[in-house]
């Protein structure tokens, strides 16, 4: 069991904070006296040593997509010769541009350091992300809590070695995972727009959900060989959702089931983001944006089953069912997905507005009411310790919020070009979007899903995977409504 974080003593004026780049051979990072920790040193796909020195001093994250891994702020830091009374030795990434699946070495001596680091923004014990390297020499300077700390740890280096596995298993079984995810899926839709079987449609909208439900269980148990993985993720997967078509029909029995799944993954996310963070299905700690919580394909993937949650409790009920998921998505230390915040409260807005047919007025005065409980969702977020993108871009004010659009709409444009396959399967999952959005008659629960994945592609960074699962997860739920009218009476 590990002991809580212990907290570091300030260095005096006089005793700066030191900071020192060490070769990965270097005889502290096996010390028994030091804290140590594994780092990532950059966001994106690739990252240079160039990046990650000029993130280390300027405690900001580059992306490789949009600016090469280099930050756009100014050093705050500058690196040390000789140890202080902290002293960070950090190793970094060889010259040139190297695959960002490798994790480096970090150890902090000093009073208050020994063990595991531990860094408020991975929420991983044991992973630290470079861009808090400066915050932490600063806030350590002025005697102030820093980000980066440590808790005491048995054996931390074979601790962490078993952990840098880990994170080399999962990245090795993801591709296979979500293709398993989509393999069963699009079987799935198949076999119900032939059969026209209740129970196959229900179980192609389960599908998804099913598979990231099924990767975060086997993660807890501690499968982690990437053969095993997948196999469990296929096995599992499969037999939950056709056992959730045979047995959850509408309305009370699927309820309970779609509230028992969010449930389940909210309470890992919140009490083991450890488990969540190494499932096959979820975040990429190793390409450093996101360490634990909901990544934007988990997102689009759940918003469906939320969704049908909100129809299935009835119009009264649904604003409760909103706040409750998108709350869990959006909270700091649960899903920690601002972005998805804004997506799911669109979502769960337009299918309110269709089902209670409200006229252009009310409506207009509802969109306000919604905008307003998402700010207040997260000044909450805030008022409670938590912190992300999207508190420290509303604490900023509106300048910042649109700041930030503005490079996230950037960083989508430049994602969708960066190989002929991302454009690709944006392409076919935009085409299927469409399609859908042109059959006849409407469905409300499938209009509710278009317009919130219309609002990701503004507002998350993600536009392949918001297209690809969108299009993807839009069929099972066009199956589903469809098939399923008459017992949720919708229409």
């Amino acid at each position: 069991m590990l002991a809580a974080p212990t907290a570091p003593a300030p260095a005096a004026p006089s005793e700066p904070v030191a900071v020192i780049v060490a070769p990965p051979t270097a005889a502290v990072f096996r010390s028994p006296g030091a804290a140590h920790g594994l780092l990532v040193t950059g966001e994106g796909a690739t990252v240079t040593r160039r990046g990650a020195l000029a993130s280390l001093l300027t405690g900001e994250m580059g992306n490789a997509i949009v600016d090469g891994g280099l930050p756009g702020g100014k050093p705050v830091i500058s690196l040390s010769k000789k140890p202080g009374r902290i002293t960070f030795y950090v190793a970094l990434p060889p010259p040139g541009s190297h695959h960002n699946v490798d994790r480096y070495p970090i150890a902090v001596t000093g009073p208050g350091y020994a063990g595991l680091l531990t860094d408020s923004s991975t929420r991983l014990p044991g992973l630290v992300s470079i861009a808090d390297i400066a915050p932490s020499v600063r806030a350590l300077a002025r005697g102030a809590t820093p980000r980066i700390r440590s808790q005491h740890a048995h054996d931390p280096l074979a601790q962490l070695a078993r952990f840098d596995r880990r994170f080399d298993q999962a990245h090795d079984a993801r591709i296979a995972a979500t293709l398993v995810l989509v393999g069963l899926t699009l079987a799935l839709v198949l076999l119900a727009a032939l059969t026209r079987a209740r129970a196959l449609a229900r179980a192609a909208f389960l599908a998804p959900s099913a598979c990231i439900a099924a990767a975060v269980a086997l993660s807890a148990v501690g499968v982690a060989t990437p053969w095993q993985a997948v196999l469990g993720v296929a096995l599992l997967g499969a037999a939950a959702a056709i056992a959730g078509g045979l047995a959850l029909p509408p309305r009370l029995p699927l309820a309970l089931g779609l509230a028992a799944l969010f449930a389940f993954l909210f309470a890992v996310m919140w009490a083991e983001p450890v488990w969540n963070a190494l499932a096959v299905i979820g975040p990429h700690p190793d390409g450093g944006g996101r360490f634990y919580g909901v990544t934007n394909e988990v997102e689009t993937l759940l918003l469906p089953p939320a969704l049908v949650l909100g129809a299935l409790v009835g119009t009264r009920a649904l604003p409760a069912v909103a706040l409750a998921i998108a709350a869990g998505i959006a909270a700091s230390r649960v899903g920690a997905d601002g972005g998805g915040l804004v997506v799911y409260a669109a979502g769960f807005l337009v299918l309110w507005l269709r089902l209670r047919r409200v006229p252009a007025l009310r409506a207009l005065a509802a969109t306000g009411v919604a905008a307003g409980a998402a700010l207040l969702l997260v000044g909450i977020d805030a008022a409670t310790g938590g912190s992300s993108h999207v508190t420290d871009a509303v604490g900023g004010g509106p300048g910042s919020l649109l700041g930030d659009l503005g490079h996230r709409l950037h960083l989508s444009a430049a994602a969708i070009g960066t190989t002929w396959n991302a454009a690709l399967l944006f392409s076919i999952g935009v085409v299927a979007l469409v399609l859908l959005a042109l059959r006849r008659p409407r469905l409300v629960l499938v209009d509710a899903y278009l317009a919130a994945l219309l609002v990701s592609l503004l507002v998350n960074d993600t536009p392949t995977d918001v297209a690809g699962y969108g299009g993807l997860a839009a069929l099972g739920l066009w199956l589903f409504a469809r098939t399923e009218e008459d017992a949720l009476r919708l229409e």
